[in-house]
């Protein structure tokens, strides 16, 4: 088993990978939340609409969203890992900017785009199949096809496009299903934009006895519900086949 994350200056994007499909395998807990470029966007206070979710900088509801969001990234605890952009993907800027915004210590901080780019082919192959050895928790849009996952989930939350606005009362009705049922051990699986790093936060803080991933786009050649479609899961493009880096 892997014990730790890389670190500078021998940061590894496919070493990071097998530290949490290593986790995920021998069934210890963790939590894992990713910031990319649109959830960097919102944190930065900059309207978005790319059909899968939005934020209106001038909506104080959304304020109060962002201002969860920045909390669910600064938040601290020893199974937490945060994922913020690379370098190469979103520019060294934004990357010196988000390691310093979050405050996470270096062995807590990994990349955002770790379950995909040049790492989905061996997150597909080798912690996918994984998903089927625990009992998983799904979070996913209603219109998905369940019947084509390579796994089945124990309990599904069914979510509509820009969750955080429409399916709110859900942080408090997960809660309620992991007190009432006595949830132990689970996996849980984010695939609900911005609001999966809400939840990824407040299950984390309320129980911390299962696994919870947001794992983001990466279901979606199985379930067939995205707003628009990822290069890295389309074939031989580019991202597909990018190795990320970490720093300078």
């Amino acid at each position: 088993m892997l014990f730790s994350l890389t670190t500078p200056p021998n940061k590894s994007f496919d070493e990071d990978i097998k530290f949490f499909k290593s986790k995920i395998e021998y069934g210890v807990n963790f939590s894992f939340s990713k910031y990319a470029d649109g959830e960097w966007a919102v944190m930065k206070n900059s309207t978005i609409n790319n059909s899968e979710f939005w934020f209106d900088k001038e909506d104080e509801s959304d304020q109060l969203k962002r201002e969860m969001l920045w909390n669910s990234f600064r938040f601290q605890h020893p199974q937490y890992y945060v994922g913020i952009s690379c370098p190469c993907c979103q520019g060294l800027d934004t990357f010196n900017e988000m390691l310093s915004e979050s405050g996470q210590p270096q062995n807590m901080v990994t990349w955002a785009n770790l379950w995909v780019n040049n790492n989905y082919k061996y997150y597909q192959a080798s912690i996918v199949p994984l998903y089927s050895k625990r009992k998983t928790v799904l979070y996913c849009h209603k219109d998905g096809d369940l019947n084509s996952l390579p796994f089945t989930p124990e309990k599904v939350f069914p979510i509509s496009k820009n969750a955080w606005a429409n399916e709110w009362h859900l942080i408090e009705e997960s809660k309620r299903y992991i007190d009432d049922n006595n949830i132990k051990d689970h996996i849980f699986l984010f695939c609900c934009g911005p609001f999966g790093n809400i939840l990824c936060h407040e299950l984390t803080n309320f129980n911390s006895s299962n696994t919870y991933l947001d794992i983001g786009s990466t279901l979606n050649p199985y379930l067939k519900s995205e707003g628009f479609k990822r290069d890295y899961y389309v074939g031989n493009t580019f991202f597909a086949n990018q190795t990320c880096v970490w720093g300078a």
